[in-house]
């Protein structure tokens, strides 16, 4: 078990407090406690309430510090033709190189493969990071039962709508057709995501063993959205 730090944290309470949550999430598994949190970081308990309403505010706030990584994921598909974004996450999957430009006149389809490829990565990369909290939130029914007192402010749909807008910006532009429902080309492209960081989460290196790659699952769902 972690040791506790002695004295008010150096760099603040609210940022000591996030950090100790991941820290205790990570290593501890489901149970979101708020007292090995406050002893994580070295503060009263009460400061978590003070700081983040109640245990769900606070998982809020932890996931808040990833939705950087989700907006550069959801991003993609709205950039323009040849600028995909950072080599690390587009197309050919592990091979890392971006829509050349010019090539999406060649092939379109080619271009949305690339650009599905990139917004698979990012946001399995995304979901990675923030499992065990979904983890905690599944788990735990007092959680729950607060995420269904919210009314929709906050939850999973969330990111089903942020990258159904994604998708309403690229058809916009011509590069996605019409009749392609942007509800359900989400929730297909946030499962698969899903899915493979929940693999990856439970069974480590092996998941990979079970699951086809990022590029294969990028060429399929290309193929339906044309």
């Amino acid at each position: 078990m972690a040791q506790a730090r002695s004295g008010r944290p150096s760099t603040g309470v609210r940022e000591a407090l996030l950090k100790a949550t991941e820290e205790a999430l990570g290593e501890a598994g489901l149970a979101l406690s708020t007292k090995e949190i406050a002893r994580r970081a070295g503060v009263a308990e009460s400061s978590i309430f003070y700081h983040f309403g109640d245990r769900l505010g606070l998982l809020q706030a932890v996931i808040g510090l990833h939705l950087p990584a989700f907006a550069d994921a959801t991003a993609v598909l709205g950039a323009p033709e040849g600028a995909a974004g950072p080599a690390s996450g587009t197309a050919a999957g592990a091979a890392g190189t971006a829509t050349a430009p010019g090539a999406a006149e060649a092939d379109p389809g080619a271009e949305l493969e690339a650009d599905l490829a990139a917004l698979l990565a990012r946001l399995e990369r995304f979901y990675r990071r923030i499992m065990p909290i979904l983890g905690a939130v599944q788990s735990d029914a007092q959680l729950r039962g607060l995420l269904a007192e919210r009314g929709g402010e906050v939850g999973p749909h969330l990111a089903l709508g942020a990258v159904a807008d994604a998708i309403r910006a690229r058809q916009a532009t011509g590069r996605l057709p019409a009749a392609l429902d942007p509800s359900a080309a989400a929730l297909l492209l946030v499962g698969a995501a899903h899915q493979r960081a929940l693999h990856a989460h439970l069974l480590g290196e092996a998941a990979a063993r079970f699951l086809p790659p990022v590029a294969t699952v990028a060429c399929t769902l290309a193929r339906a959205f044309r």
